[in-house]
């Protein structure tokens, strides 16, 4: 892990501001698809910079991650779209989506270039598989020279989600207060501190940068609430990261720290019965459900490890050994 570095990046020392293809002057907000190499081949990351006319930090968001998460795809858009550049300090760099191969075949989970999961393959290998060179990029390109990096989740197709932040810990004071200022500007319901091998946000803790994951709604759907949600919240977070100036107001709850987390996953494949729901708080040994055989045979019946809250629960029927169940937090 590198130390922290002072915030003095691209945003506010060069000219101009390059990722990939693209380059933004400026008082300037520039947008293209960014050519990206992945061996098997050439992905276009839809990209967008938004350089402000004032020195500033840079912050980096990117959604996504996940093809078929589309609340956080529609909340970043609907942010950095609507951002006048003479109204920023400093400048927005976003991944609008960050797997497009996986948004074009409507995947859950992972790449359909080479079925790895993009959010476990950070920081990423130049000369590995698909997922590994795209995890790799964007590790370099977007997260790397950051001040502030974020990713903008929401539950998967098949997944039922209460709205949540996410960070870790770096052991560098100052980049995990600034990490937990920026999540809790956010605006959530639950803020989870933990670590999470593989993913963006441990990419840039590695780096010594302040990071945040958010998480809203899910399902395939993208209703109108949860998209303000998401996007209030990233509003909220790149006021207190110095970028704009106004942003909507918090909600009046107070965000609960949640420190520890177990998922469930499934030992058979079969027909999957939830027996509680997502948000609800679970004591440890409750049976959370039923995976079942066509016939309505009882294959398993999983029972809680942990006294927690369901942060996200699967919803399809179907249902394949190895796959989440649902995930606790406590």
């Amino acid at each position: 892990m590198r130390r922290p570095v002072a915030a003095a990046t691209l945003a506010t020392v060069a000219t101009a501001l390059a990722i990939g293809s693209l380059s933004a002057r400026p008082g300037t907000r520039v947008t293209g698809l960014v050519p990206v190499d992945v061996g098997v081949a050439t992905l276009e990351l839809p990209v967008v910079i938004v350089r402000g006319s004032r020195p500033g930090p840079r912050v980096s968001v990117t959604a996504g991650i996940h093809g078929a998460e589309y609340v956080s795809i529609a909340a970043l858009r609907e942010v950095v779209l609507g951002l006048d550049p003479s109204a920023v300090a400093g400048s927005l760099v976003a991944v609008l989506t960050a797997d497009p191969a996986a948004f074009a075949a409507r995947t859950i989970y992972v790449n359909p270039l080479d079925g790895l999961n993009l959010n476990r393959q950070f920081p990423g290998d130049r000369d590995g598989s698909a997922t590994e060179r795209l995890a790799h990029w964007l590790t370099t390109n977007v997260i790397a020279g950051s001040d502030v990096f974020v990713d903008m989740h929401c539950g998967d197709m098949n997944e039922a989600l209460v709205s949540f932040t996410g960070i870790e810990e770096t052991g560098y004071s100052s980049v995990d207060a600034r990490s937990r200022e920026l999540a809790e500007a956010y605006g959530l319901r639950y803020l989870l501190v933990g670590p999470s091998p593989g993913t963006t946000t441990t990419a840039a803790a590695a780096l010594g940068i302040p990071a945040v994951l958010g998480e809203v709604g899910g399902q395939g759907r993208w209703p109108r609430e949860d998209v303000a949600l998401h996007a209030a919240g990233l509003r909220r977070l790149l006021r207190v990261a110095g970028l704009i100036d106004a942003a909507p107001e918090a909600p009046a709850y107070r965000t609960e720290v949640l420190s520890t987390e177990a998922w469930m996953r499934a030992t058979t494949s079969g027909y999957w019965h939830p027996a509680v729901a997502v948000g609800d708080r679970i004591p440890a040994g409750t049976v959370v459900g039923e995976v079942q055989d066509a016939f309505g045979g009882v294959l398993e019946r999983p029972s809680a490890p942990m006294d927690g809250v369901a942060i996200f629960l699967v919803t399809s029927l179907a249902m394949n050994a190895g796959d989440p169940l649902l995930a606790l937090a406590g």
